[in-house]
């Protein structure tokens, strides 16, 4: 079932190629086949590029009884959400089996991208998604290989845009314990 943002999303994706809106992924549209069949993909994808604030959880990882790769003591169940893993706490070897995390450390935590509603998204994340999600459309609604190209190049676009504007809402890693520094200035 789509939300009333995801269909605004596929439609403004749908105008950009020239083709007609929907009224839900269901719709008995070949443009509403062809948005359901791209969107979720898309939409994790785009996520996966990069560490976006607005879709970050940090969670304690659930001990699994199932045994562990024979290298390693413990295995952990991932989030179901889950779209890309930023790190782990502790910062140790670990391996990803499947939907389990294999580590030695008797307990974990992990930062990572989920699969958050669109309604979290940033308005710059929204568009550089819309233009990719119809970048990945126009060949199959309209077979115009000229206008795929130029809605990838907006989406490259607005990619770059909303990357710039992610970083500059996150915190800068300081220098605050450096030893080069400290010695040099006598702290």
């Amino acid at each position: 079932m789509s939300t009333s943002k995801q269909v605004s999303i596929a439609n403004s994706a749908l105008l950009k190629v020239g083709a007609t809106r929907i009224n839900s992924f269901d719709d008995n549209k070949n443009e509403a086949v062809i948005i359901k069949e791209f969107y979720e993909r898309s939409y994790r994808a785009l996520l996966s590029m990069y560490p976006w604030s607005f879709a970050m959880k940090t969670v304690a990882l659930a001990q699994l009884p199932t045994k562990p790769l024979a290298e390693y003591e413990y295995a952990y169940a991932l989030p179901n959400d889950l779209v890309w893993l930023q790190r782990t706490h502790p910062n140790s070897n670990f391996k990803i089996l499947g939907r389990e995390l294999h580590t030695n450390e008797r307990t974990v935590s992990i930062k990572y991208t989920y699969r958050c509603p669109e309604e979290d998204m940033s308005i710059q994340f929204e568009q550089a998604f819309m233009y990719y999600l119809a970048s990945q459309i126009c060949i199959p609604i309209t077979e115009n290989i000229k206008k795929d190209e130029l809605l990838y190049v907006q989406y490259q676009d607005h990619l770059k845009r909303a990357k710039s504007i992610t970083a500059q809402q996150q915190p800068q890693d300081g220098f605050e314990d450096f030893p080069v520094d400290n010695s040099r200035y006598g702290a």
